[in-house]
């Protein structure tokens, strides 16, 4: 009974403890770099403006053919060290109100970053808008011990997400949803005077075999924007509140269980206490 206990709850606390340690790591790159701003020790200007040479130096962007052989290019010295203004990788945030993502951005698609949090696909366009760019962020779907894009499938067109770099927010407007073939990076190119970002994640949920695609086009940000989108629309309840109904369900059946098996006890020893009372 303990060890199913164990397995039951793990997801639940595994996902509770990832999620603080995903919103330290958000928290620490926020305050971090005000500071380092406001101080001088970072100019934010002249570190974005290091993207978007970055950016123009890419065009014309062609991705590879697969995440396989963007993670097999090796390590591109200058693109590791733009917008990595504390040194551990951490380029910026994405939120994604609809579904209450709030995750820190990484260099690079490698799986030990896909462990933790949202990954800037190398050969794509820095997440820094502009004309004629495309940029792509990557996020596991279904572990057990992280939510991540695991929601990512619920959101619609229409709906807002929003990029933040250094003290720059960057709005995006969901315009398309769509699933394809690992290989297939078609939809992922640069559009001629476009300001692109795609999301992607693994889909069907627990098979993986295909990608979810949701690309949104850069739009006026707003403080207000932000705030209308941090109250979603009621729709399909998440997978996380699923498990969550399910921990509930489990733990309700294990109780009924041991207090049948109480009852069961007790009734048997009334029984035998009768039965000893005859006797004499």
């Amino acid at each position: 009974m303990i060890a199913g206990l164990t397995l039951l709850f793990y997801p639940l606390v595994a996902n509770t403890w990832n999620n603080h340690v995903q919103s330290k790591l958000v928290n620490n790159y926020t305050e971090s770099v005000s500071e380092a701003i406001e101080s001088g020790t970072i100019n934010a200007e002249g570190e974005l403006q290091k993207a978007y040479q970055y950016n123009e130096d890419l065009l014309p962007c062609i991705l590879p053919d697969s995440f396989a052989q963007a993670e097999a290019n090796g390590v591109d010295e200058r693109y590791m060290s733009i917008l990595n203004a504390n040194g551990d990788g951490i380029m910026g945030y994405i939120q994604i109100p609809s579904i209450k993502v709030k995750l820190p951005i990484f260099h690079t698609t490698n799986e030990d970053v896909l462990q933790i949090g949202v990954g800037h696909l190398e050969g794509s366009s820095l997440p820094v808008g502009g004309p004629s760019t495309h940029s792509v962020l990557s996020a596991h779907r279904g572990l057990p011990s992280a939510t991540l894009f695991t929601d990512l499938d619920k959101v619609e067109i229409g709906e807002v997400f929003f990029i933040i770099i250094m003290d720059e927010y960057y709005a995006y407007e969901i315009d398309s949803i769509d699933v394809v073939e690992p290989d297939d990076t078609s939809l992922l190119q640069v559009e001629e005077g476009k300001d692109l970002c795609t999301l992607i994640t693994c889909t069907p949920y627990g098979v993986n075999t295909q990608r979810l695609m949701v690309r949104g086009h850069r739009v006026e940000y707003t403080p207000k924007l932000l705030e209308d989108a941090k109250t979603p629309a009621f729709g399909a309840v998440s997978l996380h509140t699923n498990y969550l109904l399910w921990v509930i369900v489990g733990l309700s059946i294990v109780a009924a269980f041991i207090l049948i098996l109480y009852l069961i006890d007790r009734h048997r020893n009334k029984r035998a206490e009768v039965i000893e009372t005859k006797d004499i």
